[in-house]
C-alpha cells in the first residue's frame, strides 16, 4: 500500500509537477536582472536542474529517446568545445567559454524537450502561463501608461521580454487546445511583449497576424487576387500622381531607425567576414563581429550570422533545419496561427542573437518533436 502510494506520488511529480515547474523556471529566466555576476542566476540553475532530472528519470524508466535531438549537443562537445578552448588559449578576440557553456546548456534543453510527451508539453506551457500572468498583472498595476517607456520589469534588456513573449506564444499555440486558455495565454504574452516596445517584436507579431489574414482571404482566391491587383494599381497611381510624397519614404525612415544609423548592416557584414575566416567549423563560441572590423567582441545581432561565426555551416543547419521542417509540417497541417508565430520567431532571431537563451532551444525541441511525430 505504501509502495503503491509512493509510486503514485512519484509519477505525479514526474508527469505533472516537474514539467510545470520547468515552465515556470523557463519564463522566469527572462528576469535577467536576477542573475549573478557569473551570468547564471538561481532561476536558470533550477531550470537546468529540472531538465537533468527529467532526463535522469526517463533513463531509469528506459524511455525510448529520440536520439536525433542530441545532435546539437554532440556537435558542441565534439567540435565547438575544443575550438573554443584553443582560440581562447591563442587569445583570439571574442572567444567566450561562458557563451560555450550557455550553448551546451541549450543543447541539453533541446534534447530534453524533444523527448517530452504531449501532456508534459501542456504542463510546461501552464507553468509559463502562470508566471506570465503574474508578471502581466504586476506590470499593468505599476506601468505608467501616461509616459510611454520601454518595459524592463525584471529584465536588463526589453528585447529579452520580447523574445520570451514571442517564444511563449508559439509554445502556447502548439500545446493548448482549449480556445479560452489559448486566447488568454496568447493575450498575456502579447501584452507583455508589446510593452517592451521592441520594433522586432511588433514586426514579428504583424507577420504572425498576416498569416491569419491571408488564410481568411485565400478562402476566396478570386477575391484575394482582385484585392492584391487593386492595391498594386492604387500604389502605382499614387506614386505617379504624387512623386514628392512617396509611400516608400516612411518605410525607409522606419528601416533607418531600426538599423541604428547603419550599425546593424555593419555588424552583419563584419560577422560574415569573421565567418569566412573559418567557414566550415567556425571560430568556436563567442562574439566575433565588430563596429569597424571583425573580431572585436561584438555580436552580429543576427542569430544565423552569429552561429555561422561560431560553428560554421553545419551548426546553422543543425540549429535552423528543425524550424524549416516544422514550418513545412504546420503548413501541411493547415495550422496557420502556429505557422505564423514560428515564422515570426525566426524573423525575430534575425535581428538579435538569441541562441544563448533557453527559450530558443525549447522552441527547437518542440519543432523537432513535431516533425518526428508527423513522420511516424
Amino acid at each position: 500500500m505504501i509502495i503503491s502510494k509512493a509510486n503514485s506520488l512519484t509519477n505525479y511529480f514526474l508527469s505533472t509537477m516537474l514539467p510545470f515547474c520547468m515552465g515556470m523556471f523557463l519564463m522566469a529566466a527572462s528576469f535577467t536582472s536576477l542573475r549573478g555576476s557569473s551570468g547564471t542566476g538561481p532561476l536558470e540553475a533550477l531550470l537546468y536542474l529540472s531538465l537533468l532530472l527529467m532526463i535522469f528519470f526517463k533513463v531509469i524508466n528506459k524511455f525510448d529517446f529520440k536520439y536525433i535531438a542530441i545532435l546539437p549537443l554532440a556537435y558542441l562537445i565534439i567540435f565547438m568545445t575544443p575550438i573554443t578552448f584553443l582560440n581562447t588559449a591563442l587569445d583570439l578576440m571574442g572567444s567566450s567559454v561562458r557563451t560555450l557553456i550557455a550553448l551546451i546548456f541549450g543543447g541539453i534543453a533541446a534534447f530534453a524537450i524533444a523527448n517530452t510527451n504531449e501532456d508534459e508539453k501542456v504542463y510546461i506551457s501552464y507553468g509559463m502561463f502562470t508566471v506570465l500572468a503574474i508578471a502581466v498583472l504586476v506590470v499593468l498595476v505599476q506601468y505608467d501608461f501616461q509616459t510611454v517607456s520601454r518595459l524592463l520589469f525584471l529584465s536588463n534588456n526589453p528585447n529579452q521580454i520580447a523574445l520570451y513573449s514571442l517564444g511563449a506564444m508559439f509554445l502556447f499555440s502548439i500545446s493548448f487546445k482549449k480556445p479560452l486558455i489559448l486566447f488568454c495565454s496568447i493575450a498575456a504574452a502579447f501584452i507583455y511583449g508589446s510593452l517592451s516596445l521592441s520594433d522586432s517584436f511588433l514586426l514579428s507579431a504583424l507577420i504572425a497576424v498576416s498569416f491569419l489574414v491571408l488564410e481568411f482571404l485565400l478562402k476566396g482566391k478570386l477575391f484575394f487576387l482582385l484585392v492584391v491587383f487593386w492595391i498594386v494599381l492604387f500604389l502605382v497611381a499614387f506614386q505617379l500622381t504624387f512623386p514628392d510624397n512617396s509611400f516608400i519614404r516612411p518605410l525607409l525612415e522606419l528601416w533607418s531607425s531600426a538599423d541604428e544609423g547603419g550599425g546593424r548592416v555593419t555588424l552583419a557584414t563584419n560577422g560574415l567576414s569573421a565567418f569566412f575566416a573559418s567557414p566550415i567549423f567556425g571560430n568556436g563560441a563567442g562574439a566575433f563581429s565588430g563596429t569597424v572590423i571583425p573580431f572585436t567582441r561584438y555580436e552580429a545581432h543576427n542569430t544565423i550570422i552569429d552561429f555561422l561565426t561560431m560553428g560554421g555551416i553545419p551548426w546553422v543547419l543543425l540549429a535552423y533545419l528543425p524550424f524549416i521542417l516544422a514550418i513545412k509540417t504546420l503548413f501541411q497541417q493547415g495550422n496557420s496561427f502556429a505557422l505564423g508565430l514560428l515564422v515570426a520567431f525566426c524573423i525575430f532571431s534575425l535581428f538579435h542573437f538569441v541562441g544563448r537563451h533557453p527559450i530558443f532551444w525549447f522552441v527547437w525541441g518542440y519543432c523537432i518533436s513535431m516533425v518526428i511525430k508527423s513522420r511516424d
